[in-house]
């Protein structure tokens, strides 16, 4: 009786081993190869076309944050920290008008909107950006001072500061490091 088990164990090990290695295994795989293929596609298509990346970054940062890459951004704010070096005031109220601009930019994609950015910080609630709004409504007042008024003058003490708040959202807002 044990010499019986033993063939047919031997048996069926032969017919397993068979069969795994058949063409109609074989077609088998590449059947359910090319089904996982289309599945895996329409699963990318309906997550393009349900617009998923909008719902995380909603979901993740509370709100539709604009798709910029740090190392972009980073060069982009190192050009305005670099006219903070220059010694000629005139830079300095530049730097100051180009970190509004980038703000400015920032809380558009966001999406407040307005025609500037006074109008679109007026749309911020009192608890979406901590206490960023009220230093963000300060520095865009210097701005505006310095973009009205042609006499104005911008030491570089007050520009590095502006510029400063305006990091300090960017960083807040996790665009820059």
């Amino acid at each position: 009786m044990d010499y019986d088990i033993a063939i047919f164990i031997d048996v069926l090990a032969s017919f397993a081993k068979a069969f795994y290695h058949s063409p109609f295994l074989l077609f088998l795989k590449i059947i359910i190869a090319v089904y996982l293929i289309v599945i895996f596609v329409d699963i990318i298509l309906l997550l393009i076309l349900r617009d998923v990346s909008w719902h995380y970054r909603v979901g993740v940062k509370g709100a539709d944050m604009p798709l910029v890459s740090k190392k972009k951004m980073q060069k982009r704010w190192d050009k305005v920290k670099d006219r903070l070096k220059s010694s000629n005031p005139s830079q300095y109220k530049v730097a100051v008008i180009e970190a509004d601009a980038i703000a400015e930019e920032f809380l558009d994609g966001i999406g407040y909107k307005g025609e500037n950015m006074s109008q679109k910080l007026e749309q911020v609630g009192d608890f979406h950006l901590d206490d960023q709004k009220e230093a963000l409504g300060e520095v865009h007042k210097l701005r505006n001072r310095i973009v009205h008024e042609a006499d104005f003058e911008v030491d570089l003490e007050t520009a590095s500061a502006a510029v400063e708040v305006y990091e300090n959202f960017l960083r807040y807002l996790q665009f820059l490091k």
